[in-house]
């Protein structure tokens, strides 16, 4: 059937994007990637510049993992072992032994019983929020969170969705107090790193009133973070805003694909959790994992 009048529609709002200054530009396009030499770090070109070569500053790639030749050649190995993709969502024929070996060291090095690996950090706070969400689950949000979790809880159907002040430790205690006799659980829902800002969220202080008020709810209160910017970037030893707090939150969400530099996303929790997850998380089930190779990387 003609798309005129749909396409009419698109056009218009599209325009209106172009009027109020909030249409993205069209995106540069990476040419070569050219690896440290010398006294430079990595560098990129672009179509339609020559051989001109250019700084990446808004990377994700804190630690410019992706250009060390260690973590090439695994990926290169991972691929004539394994093939370029798995084949398969993992609970069918794409589980292989890279991704179950990877599950385990991350697990380790968060100090968790269990890990599960996704193809990225946006479904995985998508499948934990909306997985773990009963009608009878109230979810608190910090109201900067990042637009992940902003979706995660539109999809979710919770008996409540509360968003306190960012950061605001009094306001978050206000809402758990308020929901108290309304719901049989109560999700607390904070990132790591806020992306936009570059500050971090005093999970000491949040897991300490999730601890405080947790008995007046029939099923508890629950701490996810996403620190999908923290994970390899703070930290002594790069294990993130946990580290740097002191404390582990319910369920941690992180990336590998911004200081791990590869791709694909992951939750760490006790084991329990992860096994309701692999059963019930349709972002899990249904979609292929990341390859051999890059958990290989």
């Amino acid at each position: 059937m003609p798309l005129d009048r749909f396409l009419a529609g698109l056009d218009r709002e599209l325009a209106e994007f172009e009027a109020g200054g909030i249409a993205k530009g069209p995106e540069p396009i990476v040419t070569e990637v050219i690896r440290p030499r010398g006294d430079k770090g990595t560098r990129v070109r672009l179509a339609g510049c020559g051989d001109r070569e250019f700084i990446r500053m808004n990377s994700n790639s804190y630690l410019g993992l992706s250009v060390r030749e260690e973590v090439i050649k695994a990926a290169e190995g991972g691929a004539a072992r394994y093939g370029a993709g798995p084949g398969a969502v993992r609970f069918i024929s794409g589980t292989y032994e890279p991704h179950t070996r990877l599950e385990q060291r991350l697990a380790a090095f968060h100090g968790r019983e269990d890990c599960m690996l996704t193809n990225s950090a946006y479904t995985s706070v998508m499948g934990v929020v909306v997985t773990l969400t009963t009608p009878e689950t109230i979810i608190i949000s910090d109201e900067l969170n990042h637009n992940c979790i902003i979706s995660a809880v539109r999809l979710a159907r919770p008996k409540d969705r509360i968003v306190y002040k960012h950061l605001d430790m009094a306001d978050l205690e206000k809402r758990i107090v308020a929901s108290i006799g309304k719901g049989t659980t109560v999700l607390i829902i904070t990132d790591g790193i806020f992306s936009m800002r570059g500050e971090y969220a005093p999970l000491d202080r949040i897991v300490e009133l999730a601890k405080r008020h947790d008995d007046k709810y029939p099923r508890g209160i629950l701490v996810v973070v996403d620190d999908s910017h923290g994970v390899g970037a703070l930290g002594q030893t790069g294990r993130g805003t946990e580290e740097l707090t002191g404390v582990h939150a319910d369920v941690l969400v992180a990336t590998l694909g911004k200081a791990l530099a590869v791709n694909g996303g992951y939750i760490v929790s006790e084991k329990d959790v992860l096994k309701y997850l692999r059963q019930k998380n349709p972002l899990y089930i249904y979609t292929n994992p990341i390859t051999p190779a890059e958990a290989m990387s």
